[in-house]
């Protein structure tokens, strides 16, 4: 009898961390947690925090990517639960920064699926309607993956690529807790 209570109890434990409402994962790291003890999870892996003063926020630097970067960590108002980072990769100059797009957009492709792109529309001038352009990335170009516990958007910001990890479930928190204050 207890050998088939402790089955029953493995089982159970089983299909509950199996759920598919897990955090979403940065770095080998789950967005979840009291805000500080996820940059200190960062910190163990070589992020150095370079500003914590504002609130809700704690910016790290590290390398991500191979890229030395900045990295912005979200906290929710009011338990300061970790909602959100953003990644900030280095400048780069239009025809690098393409690239990197590019290059970034087949490694989260490899990882989490088909993204929803979207690029701006460029005019063409008419007397060159007969040729057809190449894709030109611009500022605000995007893809966004969404996966079971949040999403992940590539964006082209002026001069250099933004990736932002949003975990659905804290973010879930984070909105409960603007509409208590409301």
């Amino acid at each position: 009898m207890k050998i088939q209570n402790i089955f029953l109890f493995v089982i159970i434990i089983l299909f509950g961390s199996c759920s598919s409402k897990d955090h979403l994962i940065f770095n080998n790291v789950p967005i979840d947690g009291h805000l500080g003890k996820f940059a200190s999870e960062l910190t163990k892996l070589g992020f150095i925090i370079s500003d914590s003063t504002k609130k809700n926020e704690i910016i790290l630097n590290g390398e991500f990517l191979n890229k030395d970067c900045k990295i912005y960590v979200f906290g929710t108002n009011k338990n300061n639960v970790a909602y959100k980072v953003i990644v900030e990769l280095p400048t780069e100059v239009h025809d690098s920064l393409e690239y990197s797009f590019g290059k970034i957009q087949k490694l989260y492709s490899s990882k989490y699926g088909i993204g929803k792109s979207r690029y701006q529309q460029y005019r063409k001038r008419e007397r060159l309607v007969y040729n057809v352009p190449r894709r030109d990335i611009r500022i605000g170009d995007f893809t966004e993956y969404t996966t079971d516990s949040g999403y992940i958007t590539i964006e082209v910001r002026e001069g250099y690529i933004s990736i932002t990890y949003l975990d659905k479930l804290n973010n879930e928190i984070r909105k409960r807790e603007m509409d208590e204050n409301s």
